[in-house]
């Protein structure tokens, strides 16, 4: 197992350090992604890796003639680009003394592309270097997991998300909210802020207003929402009732919704942190299609259960 900060520093040195055949796992397809394109730049630089290096830039972009990229269309990686990957591996560098080939998501090739990679991964040779990424590498063959190096790319922490995001010009709000909200490479991340923004407001709106006056319509509602939803909808509710479990007992510091301490703090003082925790537990469970049940009637009676328990003294 190899780090991507060890494999960095191997990119860069001398030639036959960096490994001949490498896998990348992790659970963001695209920072995989852009992790491989990173090394596969840094391989190919005969300079200084540097944004105003040519060869960095031409590599980023795909246009370098001793980059080749292998991904897949639609929802495989056609054995005839697997074909092409090896010839291109079988040829020699245009420019300085490497070649590089990449398969993104190579969990999504068949079983007949798949063995047809097994004897240049075994033995690549000394100019050429395969860079594989695969956010399932249980689904990759056993034999293409035997031949490769792996190093696992970590998910970016929320600091680093958020950093991020303020680096691309938003406010610190925003890039805190986008932290939590939007992928690494949203292509509309502001659109996408919104909806989860006015989003967040209406479940905490409902959530407060069904608590504190012991009214069941406002849940029926949004269960009703959440039971068309997309995933991550109800996965934020359960969020927030996870933040509101946490707040009812530590500081507000530790939530993950801090833009929106104010309502959770609120929606902490209408229950029990143990019938918080309960509800978050079992609205991060929910169904994500019909195949396990119902998701509006899942929601119904988690939400209507914490409305008729664990009501905090104040709230008696």
């Amino acid at each position: 197992m190899t780090t991507p900060a060890l494999l960095e520093r191997l990119a860069g040195g001398p030639q036959g350090s960096f490994p001949g055949a490498l896998l990348l796992t992790g659970p963001s397809e695209s920072r995989l992604e852009a992790e491989a394109r990173r090394l596969a730049a840094l391989l190919l630089c005969s300079e200084h890796p540097s944004d105003s290096c040519d060869s960095c830039r031409r590599a980023a972009s795909g246009a370098h003639p001793d980059l080749f990229v292998a991904e897949a269309e639609g929802v495989q990686i056609r054995v005839e680009r697997v074909r092409q990957a090896l010839e291109f591996a079988a040829g020699r560098p245009y420019e300085g003394s490497r070649r590089v080939a990449l398969v993104l998501g190579a969990e999504r090739l068949g079983v007949e592309g798949g063995n047809a990679l097994l004897k240049s991964l075994e033995e690549p040779g000394s100019h050429l270097h395969w860079i594989l990424t695969a956010a399932r590498p249980e689904s990759l063959l056993s034999t293409i997991r035997s031949r490769c190096a792996v190093a696992i790319v970590p998910a970016l922490t929320r600091a680093e998300r958020t950093a991020l995001w303020k680096s691309r010009g938003f406010e610190d709000d925003e890039a805190a909210d986008l932290a939590l909200f939007a992928p690494e490479t949203e292509a509309a991340p502001a659109e996408l802020l919104a909806d989860y923004r006015e989003f967040r407001e209406r479940a905490l709106l409902a959530l407060d207003t069904a608590l504190s006056g012991n009214r069941p319509a406002p849940l029926l509602m949004l269960a009703e929402d959440l039971g068309r939803a997309e995933p991550r909808y109800p996965a934020l509710v359960a969020e927030l009732l996870a933040d509101a479990a946490v707040a009812s007992s530590a500081s507000a510091e530790h939530i993950r919704h801090r833009t929106a301490a104010g309502a959770v703090g609120a929606l902490a003082s209408r229950r029990s942190g143990e019938a918080l925790s309960k509800a978050a537990v079992s609205a991060a469970d929910s169904p994500p299609d019909s195949r396990r049940g119902n998701r509006r009637l899942h929601f119904e009676a988690l939400l209507l259960d914490l409305l008729v328990g664990g009501l905090t003294p104040a709230a008696h």
